[in-house]
This record gives C-alpha cells, structure tokens and sequence, in this order.
C-alpha cells in the first residue's frame, strides 16, 4: 500500500492562517493582568475564601486595615448557616479586642488632636468605622462585655477564656488571610490586643477571688499571664511605631529588646512563690529565724506547725532564737498557748520546769481531789502544756495516768457532740493519749472522727481564703489555715473520710503570692497531705482540667501577640484609602 507524505512546507502553508498573533496575545494578557490589579485595588478581599468574605462582613475593615479601605466587605458572598455562625464566634474577640481598643485609643488622639499634638488625618475614618459597627451590632457587643464582667463573679472564668480563645482564633485566621495580601496595621492591631488584654487583667483580679473550683495554683497568676502579655505589646508597639516614624539602628532596637525582657523577668520572679511551696531549706531557714513574738501566742502557733515539720522531718533546725524567746516568756507571763506550743515542738528542758510557777496549781486540779466519772477536762488546750510538763518531769503515777486518760477520753465525747465545737481540741486529746502513755482506740473513734472530718470540710470561700480548707468552728462558713493543718493531722491519725476530696485540700493549701505566716503552715501541711497512706496525687491530666483558666489564659495572650507580629508593618507615609465596590451592609 502506497502512502503519499504531505511535506513540511505545505503543512506549515496549511496551518499559517491558525497561528495565534503574538503581538495580540500579549495585549490581551497585559490587559487581564491590569483588570485584576484594578479589582484587587477596588476589592482586596475578592479572592479570599466564602468563609473569610462572609466573616468579614462583621469586621471593621477601615480600622484592621490601617485606613487601607475604606468600607466593609458585606455582601462579597451569600452568608450561608455555616459561614454566618462562624462569623458570629468571631464577635466575641471583635469586641473586646478590636472595638475597645478603637474606643480607647481614639479617645487618647481626640485629646492629642486638641492639644496641638497630632493631626486628624484618619481619626474620622476610625470613629466611622467603630460607629457603623456599634450601629450593627450594639447588642451583641454590650452582650458580650456584660458576660466579660458575669461569669468570672459567678466561677466560670474558664468558659470565658475558653470563648475568647475559639473566637479569637477566627479572628487571627481573619487576620492571617488579610496579611497575605498586604492589608493590616501592626500597630492598630497592636494597640486593640493590648487594651483586650488590660481589660482582661482587670477581670481576671475579679476572678482570683471568686473562682470556688479546685486549682492547685494561685489564680492571681491570671494578672500576671495577661500583665505579662501587656509589657510584650508595648514593647512590640514602641518598635513598630519607632521604624513607622524613623529608621531604628540596632543599638536602640536591642535596647528595647532586653528593657521588654527585664519587665517580664521581673514579673516572673514575683509571681515565682506560687508556682511551688516553700522548700525544706526555705522552712528550716523560717523556723531558725523565729526570735520575735510580736502577737504573743498566734505568733508561736503560726511558727510551731513548720517547726515540728522541721523537727520530724530531721531537718534539725537551730532552735537557738526560739529557746531564747521561750526563756524571756517564762521569765515574764507564761502564755499557757505559748507555752503549749514550747512544749509540742520540745523547746522546753528539764532545769525550766521548776521555773513555771502554775505548774503545780494547775496539776493538783487535773489530778488531786474528787473524780467525777468521765468528768471532761474544759479548755484541754490550756492545760496541754501542763500534761506535757508533767509527763517530762515523771510526776505521774501508773493510776493518775488511768485517772487522767478517762478524763481526756470524756473531754473526746463531749468535744464531739458540741454544737459548736473545734477541730484542734479533738488533735489535743488524741495526742496527749500517746503522750501519757494511754492511747485511744483509732478504729473504735475513727467513724465519729470522720463525721467531724466532713462536717468541718468547708467549700466555700470569702475573707481572703479560697474553697477547700476546714473551718475554725462549726457555725464558720469558710477555712482556717491553723484548722487545715489540725485536719491533716488528725487524717494522719485516723485516715481519710470517704467521699473527701483532696484535691479540695490541696486547693487550699495551694501556694501564695506573698510570706505570709499561712504560706509556711499551708507548705508543711500540703507535705503531711501528700503522705497520707491513701493519698492519691494528681496527673498531669488533674492540672490540665482544673488549671485551664490559666492554659486559655496563655494561649489567648499568645493569639494577641501572634496576631500583633503577624500584621504588617505600617509605612511611614500613609497609603490612600481603598473603597470596596460593594456596599456594606449586616450579615443576612
């Protein structure tokens, strides 16, 4: 079969006429190119996803943008059910970290503008943007702010920090998205975040005090997480808005950097006490150092609880300074509290004992004279002193001591069914049992105890202490720091009652800001907690749940500076304004 070839020269002949024009073809390209600058000039925002053009409809784009446009993005898409409501999570975080900030900072340059010091260029712009947004949407802001203030008052602080993290989050991918096509303003976005933040750090001082949940870290912690997140703004806010105005050297660029730096290492090592107790050395070092009594017998029992700690724990503290105390009180009043305290920490020696002048008195009572059948001994905490003195000066027989063991075995009885009694008597009896050699029977006391254990289990919280301690009195309403410490000795004692919660006690005892006398006692206390036989400690998924005010806490102070560094840097001379082809209007 033959085949006749057609020849190149015909082929080309043939195909001549379809051959594009170069000429032409560039033409039609440069002019698509310059279509979509002009549409990218006129509408910025034409090219992001239905989700962002539908989500920035609420946002005030003026003001995000740095005056960049000059209108709202509403109406670019349909607002379908999905993309409406994610557009309205993002209002929480418009509100309080965008609207406030506007708010504020137009404020400052209203006054700045009438003192001669800066011009008005696109003050107009701003208040326009803020007052077309307030017109929309004015009851959810004022919503959304009044929630702010509620829910840290009624103990859930978490929820609104977890809020704001979720909306937040859709705020920056709003954000992030602007960014990539040139629009923002690190400064602006800087300053909202920060007034957010300060605004935050006000609610959180409300929380601090009346959060009633467990925690085993000081929520004042709050203050500092979103104090710190303020001094890292400001330090990011004086550097953009130094190169906004001016080339910045490295020399003054660095400067800021280690000021920024030294701020926030200060305000770590302030709030540092709380995030562990008081060390054994940091203890032995207290108890060493106690050599003044100024409330005379608190001033003894705040210091006995380290103390015997210390002493139990082989620490072996100096007791130079204390015994020193100990001999000018005996030489003045003789404190029954005090000298109880003495004797419980073993302060007291043999040759001192001749020197206590009620000693004798205060014996005969307990030992001499008629004995009424299970006749409790009142006040058993003002005579605790004697009953040690006694033991330790071996001035009591094998039947006082049998006399005085059903004695403080009626004083447990009658202690227990007080109606309105204390948990430190019921440690008293216990340990003065052992000390004359008489002790209780644990099994056989041990369920009445746990009923005391539970009743005086407070939840509540007020006067400067959280929930999860144990009261001082029955009728009180909330904790005692020296009745916590009595509770987990007597749990020591007598195990711990069920259905109680440690980690309520441990919320209680969690450390302080401040060295405060408790701050020892609750360090020592939170110890003897830990060691109970029974005692379960929380995992790391225990902190994860009862500290996440404080993990939403960081992450949203991270979003804030994210989302700062994330937006561009302003110029040095202002860009004109766009306006959006499309007319703003609310989502439908």
């Amino acid at each position: 079969m033959s085949v006749n070839l057609t020849s190149d020269e015909s082929l080309h002949a043939a195909l001549r006429p379809y051959r594009v024009d170069t000429a032409a073809f560039e033409a039609a390209v440069r002019q698509r190119l310059e279509a979509a600058s002009v549409q990218r000039q006129n509408d910025p925002v034409a090219r992001l996803p239905p989700f962002l053009r539908c989500a920035a409809s609420v946002l005030p784009l003026p003001l995000l943008t740095g005056g960049k446009l000059s209108g709202a993005a509403a109406g670019l898409a349909p607002a379908a059910g999905g993309y409406k409501l994610l557009a309205y999570l993002a209002l929480p975080a418009i509100s309080l970290f965008v609207l406030l900030g506007a708010a504020v900072f137009s404020i400052l340059k209203i006054r700045s503008i009438q003192q001669g010091n800066l011009a008005d260029a696109d003050l107009a712009a701003t208040r326009q943007a803020v007052d077309a947004w307030w017109r929309r949407y004015r009851p959810i802001g004022i919503a959304i702010l009044g929630a702010t203030v509620i829910l840290p008052i009624l103990g859930l602080t978490w929820v609104l920090f977890v809020a704001y993290v979720i909306s937040f989050g859709l705020l920056l991918l709003m954000l992030s998205s602007f960014a990539r096509i040139g629009l923002g303003n690190r400064v602006v976005i800087g300053q909202s975040c920060l007034t957010g933040l300060v605004f935050l750090m006000q609610v959180a001082g409300i929380a601090s005090g009346a959060d009633n949940s467990i925690h085993f870290f000081n929520q004042s912690l709050l203050i500092a997480i979103f104090g710190g997140g303020v001094l890292i703004l400001l330090a990011i806010l004086s550097v953009s808005s130094w190169r906004a105005a001016r080339p910045i050297d490295g020399i003054k660029y660095w400067s800021l950097r280690v000021l920024a730096a030294a701020a926030i290492f200060f305000l770590v090592w302030l709030v540092s006490p709380s995030f562990r107790s008081a060390t054994p050395a940091q203890i032995k070092n207290h108890v060493e150092s106690f050599d003044k009594a100024p409330y005379s017998s608190a001033s003894w029992s705040d210091w006995e609880f380290p103390a015997r700690w210390a002493v139990e724990s082989g620490l072996n503290p100096d007791l130079t300074g204390p015994r020193r105390l100990l001999v000018e009180e005996i030489a003045g009043e003789q404190n029954p509290f005090v000298l109880g305290s003495a004797f419980r920490v073993g302060l007291v020696e043999s040759q001192q004992l001749e020197q206590l002048a009620t000693l004798n008195r205060r014996l005969a009572s307990l030992i001499h004279g008629p004995i009424f059948e299970n006749e409790p001994i009142s006040s058993v905490q003002q005579f605790d002193w004697v009953i040690r003195a006694a033991v330790q000066a071996d001035r009591l027989s094998a039947t006082q001591r049998d006399d005085l063991a059903s004695r403080l075995r009626a004083t447990l009885d009658y202690e227990a069914h007080l109606s309105i009694a204390e948990l430190k008597p019921l440690l008293r009896v216990t340990r003065l049992l052992d000390v004359i050699d008489r002790p209780i029977d644990r099994n056989q006391v041990r369920p009445m105890m746990h009923d005391r254990l539970r009743e005086f289990h407070s939840l509540g919280s007020g006067g400067f202490q959280p929930a999860g301690g144990f009261k001082a009195y029955s009728n009180s309403d909330t904790g005692s720091m020296d009745a916590t410490a009595c509770a987990v000795e007597l749990m020591e004692i007598y195990g711990i009652p069920d259905g109680l919660d440690l980690n309520w006690v441990r919320s209680y005892l969690r450390p302080s800001l401040t060295a405060s006398p408790d701050r020892w006692i609750a360090a020592v206390t939170l110890d003897r907690l830990n060691r109970l036989p029974d005692a379960t400690r929380p995992n790391w998924v225990d902190y994860c749940y009862y500290e996440r005010s404080l993990m939403a806490a960081v992450v949203l102070v991270g979003l804030c500076i994210y989302a700062t560094l994330l937006s561009p840097m302003p110029k040095a001379t202002a860009d004109v304004p766009v306006t959006l082809v499309n007319d703003p209007s609310p989502i439908a």
